[in-house]
């Protein structure tokens, strides 16, 4: 899709507003209340608050009845941006009488409790365990205890499971923006390839990317990359977060990434590796692997089947091969939910593992998930032999009887011309 989607309209608005209030009724809620983590939180953001908003991230959502959701927002600014909007005459789904300042557990059990009915069950989406990052849940223990001291007698239920239900079959509006995040993120692994020459420095390959993702209009908040003849690391460049120089690449290296494109809050990932040169054979035949469980993956995306099904077939060649992973196989995007690591086995396998006291692989979750037509997955099979990994990968829907692929180049390993 190479054409910028227009606006999410005021339908959509209304159909999401509606999920929530069906939300509400299944579960028998006298309320939710949405949390949304800081802006630029990323990867794996927790911005369901956006969902429901259009809105800048940060904020609390709290819905009660068939009235308009309520917003608190995290400081004025977030208003100052709303006022700005209107003045422009940009499509906004939310009036200036719905947002609020305080996005604090105590300013929005004041609301509630305000309204002088009592509050039995109260839903919150922003509790339960949320892979990568948010094992213990993304809401803040203060505004946990914010939301009980203002509403001493309410039971507050967990909700994001079946939140995720109801908003992961995503609409023809969404779909449309997924899809073009797609073709940013299809550029962007682009301007990887291209990019990776000997000399050139993980810095620059990093920037390459980056601009080419806001060049188009698009947002990424972070790039995963690794280099070198061999590399088993899996994360943000060490030189982001450590005082080192960045490497700078020599022929014979690979290099491996995590690319993640976003579009009006929509998000695909794409699993781009490079090799730059003549790569150890290694790193080829794990690649053969690796796309090899791709293939069979897209296969098993379809409706009816489940998640745990599709994890099964697409270790299978992991398997077969005797080679180890990484990271997850295959997650859901847009929202986050199941993810699949398989039974392979992971980084354990290396010899220099013994001296860390307590490794941990993350299990599959959520393996009885029947998939519907318009989920989305981010595809990134990955296999290891000793210290030589590739992985690839991209963004899969699922089809009425396979998955529907959203890109093509990372899906394979990608070699650079110089």
């Amino acid at each position: 899709m190479t054409q910028v989607p227009p606006p999410l309209s005021l339908s959509e608005r209304d159909r999401r507003w509606q999920l929530a209030r069906q939300l509400m009724r299944e579960e028998n809620l006298d309320a939710l209340v949405v949390y949304g983590d800081r802006e630029a939180a990323a990867p794996a953001a927790f911005a369901q608050d956006c969902y429901f908003t259009n809105d800048r991230p940060g904020s609390l959502v709290v819905f009660r009845g068939d009235d308009a959701p309520l917003v608190f927002t995290f400081a004025s600014m977030m208003v100052a941006d709303h006022m700005q909007a209107a003045l422009r005459g940009d499509l906004q789904w939310l009036a200036p009488e719905q947002l609020r300042v305080g996005k604090t557990g105590r300013d929005v059990g004041a609301y509630l409790a305000s309204r002088g009915e009592p509050m039995k069950r109260v839903g919150i989406i922003g509790l339960e365990p949320y892979p990568p990052f948010y094992f213990d849940g993304a809401l803040p223990c203060r505004t946990m205890e914010g939301l009980t001291a203002a509403l001493p007698e309410a039971e507050f239920v967990p909700v994001y499971r079946r939140f995720f239900a109801l908003a992961s079959v995503k609409s023809e509006e969404e779909l449309g923006l997924i899809r073009y995040a797609a073709y940013i993120g299809e550029a962007m692994s682009e301007t990887l390839r291209r990019s990776a020459r000997p000399g050139v420095s993980e810095a620059e390959l990093v920037a390459a990317v980056t601009a080419t993702c806001f060049s188009m209009g698009g947002y990424t908040a972070e790039i995963l990359l690794g280099s070198g003849p061999e590399y088993v690391g899996w994360g943000p460049p060490a030189w982001q977060y450590r005082s080192q120089r960045p490497r700078i690449l020599q022929d014979g290296d690979i290099v491996l990434s995590e690319i993640f494109a976003l579009y009006g809050m929509m998000e695909t990932q794409h699993q781009a590796a490079v090799a730059v040169g003549d790569v150890h054979p290694d790193i080829l035949r794990a690649a053969d692997v690796a796309r090899a469980c791709y293939e069979r993956g897209v296969q098993a995306l379809y409706a009816g089947n489940t998640f745990g099904a599709v994890v099964d077939t697409m270790e299978q060649p992991l398997l077969e091969a005797g080679g180890w992973h990484v990271h997850p196989l295959i997650h859901s995007i847009n929202p986050y939910g199941p993810v699949g690591f398989g039974t392979a086995p992971g980084i354990e396998s290396l010899p220099e593992a013994g001296r860390y006291t307590q490794l941990r692989r993350l299990p599959t979750v959520a393996r009885e998930l029947e998939l519907q037509a318009g989920m989305c997955f981010a595809f990134e099979p990955n296999c290891a032999f000793g210290r030589h990994v590739a992985n690839i990968g991209g963004t899969v829907l699922v089809g009425d009887t396979a998955g529907v692929e959203l890109n093509q180049n990372s899906t394979r390993l990608m070699q650079a011309r110089w």
